[in-house]
């Protein structure tokens, strides 16, 4: 195995090569390898295996990624790539590009003019917020009820109050989180709602804004930190390139595992996503673990059954797909990624 590898942070709208003036992961040069009207911003590196290193080195890498990628969106429109994505030959970049290259080049049109703004809101004082949520008049009564109770029965009604402290609590965030989003989404074309990460946190969300907006955003939430001056703080993380709008990944097919999702489907080495389709529903209903109520092992062959076609249905996107080894192993799709939460 070759110690080399090709490190891919994004694609730009450019055809030409530029080597830029800032180093990548493990120091690398920073450069672009054109295709047509596109290139990719690479760095050579020493083969890296990703999902091995130390959780300290990962950090490390994941802040150079993102340190490229923010330098190269001065002065270009960036489309990033998922973080880790490391090819071993030149000839491997640009068969990316080659078949990748109308939705990189599509993406990289729709934003251009956009950024991403992430906007945090967190409690200011989460203990006031606890303080005023225990003097509430229906968790003083159920508060009062647990402390009357024997000792032996009082942890279950702590655990009862504490469900009502984290509903109440819940209520709160989200008529605030409605009452924020009200007024930053009308100055967003999309935003990506991520998960609140602990209870101090209201809400994270992503927004997707044309550059001439971000004064005028910014002032919206400016506005918003006045009128909850004592209640929320705010913090907005950006400009950043489209991270949670359009991020790509290369996706490849493991011919060890394809070839025993068709014998399981019994599918020849040429199919279509219709066969696919029809060849899982009728399995589906003929093997449904609900027709076979005493056989231990109908639930995971049901199970077994279903994997088989999710992973067929992601590598046949076509009307006509080769389930051969040696197509297989040459297959290769470029593609945003799908984002976690809620995108609108």
């Amino acid at each position: 195995m070759s110690d080399k590898s090709i490190y891919i942070y994004g694609f730009i709208n450019i055809n030409e090569e530029q080597i830029f003036d800032y180093v990548g992961i493990e120091g690398g040069e920073v450069y672009t390898q054109p295709y047509q009207d596109i290139a990719a911003v690479v760095s050579d590196s020493p083969f890296t295996q990703f999902d091995s290193l130390p959780k300290e080195t990962l950090f490390l890498h994941l802040a150079v990624y993102q340190a490229v990628i923010e330098k190269v969106m001065k002065n270009h429109y960036i489309i990033p790539m998922k973080f880790g994505t490391v090819v071993k030959e030149n000839e491997e970049v640009k068969r990316i590009m080659k078949k990748g290259y109308d939705r990189i080049k599509t993406s990289i049109i729709a934003m251009e003019d956009k950024i991403e703004l992430d906007v945090v809101a967190m409690w200011s004082n989460l203990d006031a917020v606890l303080k005023t949520i225990g003097e509430e008049e229906e968790i003083k009564k159920l508060k009062e009820e647990a402390n009357s109770k024997p000792p032996d029965q009082r942890l279950e009604a702590g655990i009862s109050l504490g469900k009502m402290v984290k509903a109440s609590l819940d209520e709160k965030r989200t008529k605030y989180d409605s009452e924020i989003l009200r007024v930053l989404r009308k100055k967003s074309e999309k935003l990506l709602i991520h998960d609140a990460m602990d209870d101090s946190m209201i809400m994270n969300v992503a927004f997707l804004i044309t550059k001439d907006d971000k004064e005028i955003f910014e002032s919206k939430v400016d506005q918003l930190d006045e009128r909850y001056q004592d209640s929320v703080d705010f913090r907005i993380v950006g400009p950043l390139p489209p991270y949670s709008f359009c991020t790509f990944e290369v996706r490849k097919a493991n011919f060890s595992e394809i070839s025993p999702a068709r014998k399981v489907l019994g599918l020849g080495e040429k199919s279509t996503a219709l066969k696919i389709r029809e060849a899982y529903w009728g399995l589906s209903k003929k093997f449904h673990p609900d027709r076979y109520p005493d056989d231990a092992d109908a639930q995971k062959r049901f199970e077994n059954i279903t994997k088989a076609y999710q992973l067929l249905n992601d590598y046949c996107e076509g009307e006509q797909c080769s389930l051969k080894e040696k197509d297989v192993t040459e297959w290769l799709v470029v593609r945003p990624m799908a984002r976690l939460g809620a995108n609108t």
